[in-house]
C-alpha cells in the first residue's frame, strides 16, 4: 500500500448537522492530499491520483515527524488574513512541475502552506482501514509529531456549536465522522458527512449571455493578483423583470473584447466593461476557480476593484 496511489475516502453531503455517535472537525478549504512517508522518502498525491511531491518541498520534513512509515490523509491549506483561501493554495498546487527550484522556493516564501492531517490509513506495515476512527486517531497522535507546518486536525464533541462558530467566521463548514467508522478508500460513505456553510463573493459583471434574443445570464468575474478572472455564469436570483431592467445598461456598456484573462465557455457571449457589481451566494469553489451553485443576492454599490477572489463580501 505504501507508495501505491489510491483514492481517498470522501464524505457525503447534508444540509444539517447529524447527531449521534459522531465527532466533528473543521472542513478545511484546501487541497486533499495523501502523504506516503517512508524512512527516507515522502511521496504526495491528490484525490485525482496526480503526484504533488515537488509542489510542496517543505513536507519532506514528514520523514522526521513520523515515527516509522505511514500513509497520512489530510488537507493542504494556505491562509489569507488568518483564514483558509482556496484560490491562494491553488497558486502552489497548480505550479508547473517543470518550474525551476528557485521559482518553487520563491513561491514557498510567498504562499506558505499547512498540512492539516485528519487520518492515518497505514502504519509500519499494517493497514488501519478496518479500525474504528477513534483508534486510528489514537495511533495518529502517537505516530505523528506536529510542527509549525504539519498539524493534526482537532475533533469536537458538539457539532452544532462547531458549525455555528464556522458560520460566524465564514469558513467552509464541518465534517461529522462516526466514531466507530472504518476508512472506506475510494468511496463516498455516510460514515463521514460534510455540512457546508455557503459562501459569499463580490463579483463584477464582465458580460452576459443571450438566448432567443434575450439576456438570460450574467458573466461574473473577480480580481486575483491584479487580473480579472471569469468565475462563473449566474442567472439564479434574478427574475425576468430584473434582466429586462438591466438590458439597456448592459447594452450601453458593451465592448468588443472581454476583459477576462481566462477562457470562457459558450458562443452567445457579449462583453461589457466591468462596472456593475453584485453579491453572490455560492456553495463552494471548484478546482478551476468557478463558483458552484451561485445565486445573486443583489446588486451592490461596491467598486469593481473591491471584487477580490476568495475574500467574501468585503
Amino acid at each position: 500500500m505504501l507508495f501505491l496511489s489510491f483514492k481517498p475516502m470522501e464524505p457525503i453531503s447534508s444540509d444539517h448537522v447529524p447527531q449521534g455517535e459522531f465527532l466533528y472537525q473543521f472542513k478545511w478549504d484546501g487541497v486533499r492530499m495523501l502523504a506516503h512517508v517512508g524512512r527516507n522518502r515522502v511521496w504526495l498525491h491528490n484525490r485525482k491520483l496526480k503526484e504533488r511531491t515537488c509542489h510542496y518541498p517543505e513536507l519532506v520534513v514528514l520523514t522526521d515527524l513520523v515515527r516509522g512509515e505511514a500513509i497520512l490523509d489530510g488537507e493542504i491549506v494556505a491562509l489569507r488574513n488568518g483564514k483558509p483561501s482556496f484560490p491562494l493554495v491553488l497558486e502552489r498546487d497548480l505550479i508547473n512541475p517543470a518550474a525551476t527550484e528557485n521559482k518553487t522556493r520563491r513561491l514557498m516564501a510567498q504562499v506558505p502552506i499547512f498540512y492539516m492531517v485528519f487520518d492515518l490509513i497505514w502504519y509500519n506495515g499494517q493497514s488501519l482501514i478496518s479500525l474504528p476512527l477513534t483508534r486510528r486517531q489514537s495511533i495518529l497522535a502517537e505516530a505523528l509529531q506536529e510542527n509549525d507546518t504539519v498539524r493534526i486536525v482537532e475533533s469536537f464533541a458538539d457539532g452544532n456549536a462547531l458549525f455555528e462558530a464556522v458560520s460566524q467566521q465564514k469558513m467552509e463548514g464541518i465534517v461529522a465522522k462516526l466514531k466507530e467508522g472504518h476508512y472506506a478508500a475510494g468511496k463516498k460513505h455516510r460514515a463521514w458527512i460534510k455540512v457546508k456553510h455557503r459562501q459569499k463573493q463580490l463579483v463584477a459583471i464582465g458580460g452576459y449571455t443571450v438566448k432567443s434574443g434575450q439576456i438570460n445570464a450574467l458573466l461574473a468575474g473577480a480580481y486575483h493578483n491584479g487580473q480579472f478572472l471569469y468565475v462563473g455564469r449566474v442567472a439564479t436570483g434574478l427574475t425576468g423583470r430584473d434582466l429586462a431592467a438591466l438590458t439597456p445598461y448592459l447594452k450601453e456598456a458593451e465592448i468588443a473584447k472581454p476583459e477576462f484573462v481566462n477562457a470562457i465557455p459558450g458562443k452567445d457571449n457579449r462583453w461589457v466593461s466591468p462596472s456593475l457589481t453584485a453579491l453572490v451566494d455560492l456553495q463552494e469553489w471548484t478546482e478551476d476557480l468557478r463558483m458552484r451553485q451561485p445565486v445573486i443576492i443583489g446588486l451592490t454599490k461596491d467598486l469593481p476593484k473591491n471584487c477580490i477572489l476568495g475574500q467574501g463580501d468585503r
